[in-house]
């Protein structure tokens, strides 16, 4: 649905001034807690409820039934809470409960009579979400800790949510949401994080710094927006009632070496407290991004990251509290040489000149003899200062403002390394593509609020967000060959020496001339607005529905000349539905259409203006808890595309990672079928598992090509824990990929020229932890040895793709490191 610009302007303006600011996704919810005597499943009136934190963050409260035996609590994080009921001659009753954000849950409680002498044998937490239409995943801070997701690189959330269905893990930090090549937001404690983190080559905020990682694929309620792939809605861990301090350090394969510590605590008096989380990640290593061969992965392939992090939580008053957010990751990584490929890959080119499209017997030098010294260094930072205050017994208001600035710069020290040239003294061809300068930054600052309102069976949500986005950008891109001056000067004429001539396929440069550095200007906003309803319609039925509206403004300035700009504007009708079909069995259903804005940080080719993507999907989905805190669900969706997003090198068959997000014009669509178990041990004790299968396809109408370059059929993951009551723990991850669109290995110039026939490039990985835990070392020392990619596969994970160039797996791993608490 299309709106005029006068409407949307009229519509986002009259939203933003009744709100007295704009909104987005929470991280707290309510409980509905209904109390009966067991005998006669009368109400209980007088029933007190003692809640306790999981994460010892919030000070043990109580909260009363009444005549109709019911109580309802404050707003909650979205966490496991500890629930014990007492009434008068009633045994009391003990039961864990997951609070589910934006939503009030209910929870029916039978106490049984002192008289009965009875036994009684608690039930398993609720693990189905049952009030929440959205297809979802939580990911607790123990579930990462645990299972050796991130066995090679703790800083990684990318590794972390491959527990998820749906998610299949790429090269350069990349993971697919549900066949869409990102388009993933980021919620920090129900605040958007602005975007421009894609293409990063360090990590932008660490596992360790979260205590849960809620990842949604599907059901969207209105509140959430601006990328629609996927959501990850991250509550970040707070200052706990007992300080603490940890240390973790690390050392291990390809000269990898991490380091980790996190503070915590709470400060002042009982209503007036300060909490502190400050966390601070670094890690060095010599094999950091996917390399272009199998072997020597080492070459000109370090890193140095870090990310600094820091929550603070002041109670103003029993109502109100003020939240502080800031974080900072800078990393610096070398782009990894080309150092030639086996004898197999001879009928599709073994790395040497541009593009990689020659063998050895040519005589030109690999890259890594050449002396190549690419890099890139990223500095993202972010800071959120948020208000959140309870109105009344059923009114919350949330008021956030936050900015970042993102920091991408590509540079170079290689040989010869001279702006100006001229053909005659270019080599015809080289493995040395591109001395690139080019330099990115962003800055972006937003304002969101939101109100929540509970009323009866209804939970009420409105709000929206404002977004200013600017960026400067500037390209020097400078040929290291006659063949790169002329896949350059196809690429964009603006970026090559002037005053040259076509001569055949030639682009030739007489006299000796400067390379030129073309800069670019953006900006632009995003905005949106949502009002949507939770509806317990029943005790089996939960609805929620709602409008948002979006609109995105993107314009460009090309060494100061008017480049393209566009306007866009949707009003996108959602509607998600939960119904108990049986105790302790979900059916859900959707649908939703969305709207994401490009990514800002890949803002289309030179001075391009990108139009958002719009989808229209639906979803069915059938989950069900099984006994022994084992639950397995089912999924189907599709998904209908009208100038979907999708990301590639700026030039194509290069290594150097300079991305450019593009529409695909022509259509295309996406199905999928998932299937995920998860069995959580009590009290960390026992055989712990999960399982995730996904068939997903992303095919493209009417295109050059079948499907897109991230397309993959299957991908599953799995992992195994056992814990002992000692607290140490040993465990499995595996993950498997059937291969991605762009892994078969094929001559790009000649479609005939394969390896392997040509068919896509499976990869799998097997991880393993071993953890110690913290009673069998002396002074609660922990120790933990991990593998990553413990049988050392090294397949092609992509061969000559337009968004990653060639990269294969990255070898097995060892890491041993040592946690102290104090």
């Amino acid at each position: 649905m299309r709106l005029s610009s006068v409407a949307r302007l009229g519509l986002v303006l009259a939203i933003s001034v009744s709100l007295s600011s704009i909104a987005h996704a929470d991280v707290v919810g309510r409980l509905k807690i209904k109390v009966l005597n067991a005998e006669s499943e009368k109400p209980l009136s007088g029933a007190k409820i003692l809640l306790t934190d999981s994460a010892g963050v919030r000070t043990p409260l109580t909260v009363t039934t009444g005549a109709d035996g019911t109580a309802l609590t404050p707003p909650l994080e979205n966490r496991a809470w500890k629930l014990t009921t007492s009434s008068g001659e009633f045994q009391k009753d003990t039961q864990s409960v997951t609070v589910v954000a934006d939503a009030t849950t209910d929870v029916e409680i039978l106490l049984e009579p002192l008289k009965e002498k009875t036994i009684k044998i608690t039930a398993d937490r609720d693990r189905i979400r049952s009030g929440d239409a959205s297809s979802a995943k939580t990911l607790s801070s123990e579930t990462v800790q645990k299972f050796p997701l991130t066995a090679g690189n703790r800083q990684s959330l990318t590794k972390a949510i491959r527990a998820v269905p749906g998610f299949a893990e790429d090269s350069v930090n990349q993971a697919h949401p549900r066949a869409e090549h990102a388009a993933t937001s980021i919620y920090l404690n129900g605040f958007l994080l602005p975007g421009a983190f894609q293409g990063r080559a360090g990590q932008f905020l660490a596992p360790d710094a979260l205590q849960t990682i809620d990842v949604i694929t599907g059901g969207f309620a209105p509140e959430y927006g601006s990328e629609t792939a996927a959501a990850l809605n991250l509550t970040l861990r707070s200052g706990t009632l007992e300080p603490f301090r940890t240390l973790t350090v690390t050392g291990g394969g390809f000269g990898t070496g991490e380091t980790s510590f996190t503070a915590g605590g709470q400060l002042g008096a009982e209503k007036k407290k300060l909490g502190y989380l400050i966390n601070y990640t670094g890690r060095t290593t010599d094999n950091a991004i996917e390399a272009p061969q199998p072997d020597k992965q080492t070459r000109h392939n370090s890193q140095t990251s870090q990310t600094l992090f820091a929550n603070f939580d002041y109670e103003l008053s029993a109502a109100e509290k003020l939240s502080f957010t800031v974080n900072s990751a800078p990393a610096r990584t070398q782009i990894a040489n080309r150092t030639g490929l086996g004898a197999k890959f001879e009928p599709v080119g073994q790395g040497f000149g541009y593009g990689g499209l020659k063998n050895a017997s040519s005589g030109l030098a690999s890259q890594d003899t050449l002396g190549q010294d690419i890099y890139q260094n990223d500095n993202n930072g972010f800071g959120t200062l948020q208000y959140r205050k309870q109105l009344n017994a059923k009114t919350t208001a949330v008021v956030t403002y936050g900015s970042s600035e993102s920091r991408q710069d590509l540079l170079n020290n290689s040989p010869g390394n001279s702006a100006t040239i001229s053909s005659s003294s270019l080599a015809a061809d080289s493995s040395l593509e591109f001395h690139p300068t080019i330099k990115r930054t962003y800055n972006q600052s937003q304002l969101q609020a939101n109100l929540t309102v509970n009323e009866g069976k209804h939970t009420y949500k409105f709000g929206g967000i404002f977004s200013d986005q600017r960026g400067n950008e500037s390209y020097q891109i400078v040929p290291g060959s006659q063949t790169a001056l002329n896949a350059l000067h196809e690429l964009d004429a603006r970026l090559v020496a002037p005053g040259g001539s076509l001569v055949g396929d030639d682009y030739i440069v007489g006299a000796a001339t400067a390379t030129p550095t073309l800069r670019v200007k953006r900006k632009g906003y995003y905005g949106a607005a949502y009002a949507q309803d939770t509806f317990k319609a029943s005790e089996k039925l939960t609805i929620n529905y709602g409008l948002r509206l979006d609109t995105y403004n993107s314009q460009q300035t090309v060494d100061g000349a008017t480049g393209a700009s566009l306007t866009a504007t949707d009003l996108s009708p959602r509607v998600n539905l939960a119904y108990n079909v049986a105790p302790k069995t979900i059916a859900r259903a959707s649908y939703n259409q969305l709207f994401s804005q490009p990514p800002l940080a890949q803002g289309g080719l030179i001075g391009d203006a990108v139009k958002p993507q719009r989808v229209k999907m639906i979803e069915t989905s059938l989950e069900r808890q099984l006994p022994q805190n084992q639950t397995i669900k089912v999924a189907a969706y599709r998904k209908w595309f009208h100038d979907q997003l999708d990301t590639a090198i700026l030039i194509p068959g290069t290594q150097i990672g300079v991305f450019s997000t593009v529409n695909i014009s022509n259509g295309s669509f996406a199905n999928g079928l998932e299937l995920s178990y998860d069995k959580t041990p009590k009290n960390g004790v026992g055989l712990g598992s999960f399982f995730t299968w996904a068939n997903a396809i992303n095919k493209l109408v009417n295109g050059e090509e079948a499907y897109s370059d991230h397309d993959q059929l299957n991908t599953l993951s799995g992992g195994l824990t056992y814990g002992l009551k000692n607290g140490s723990n040993i465990a499995l991850s595996a993950y498997y990929g059937s291969g991605a669109f762009s892994s078969p290995i094929v001559n790009p110039e000649d479609e005939n020229a394969t390896v392997d026939g040509g068919k896509r490039q499976a990869r799998a990985e097997i991880n393993f932890r071993y953890s110690t835990g913290g009673k069998l070392l002396p002074n609660g020392l922990q120790a933990d040895l991990s593998v990553e990619n413990l049988l050392d596969s090294r397949a092609v994970m992509n061969f000559n793709s337009p968004f990653t160039g060639t990269r294969f797996q990255q070898g097995r791993r060892v890491m041993l490191s040592l946690t102290s608490k104090f």
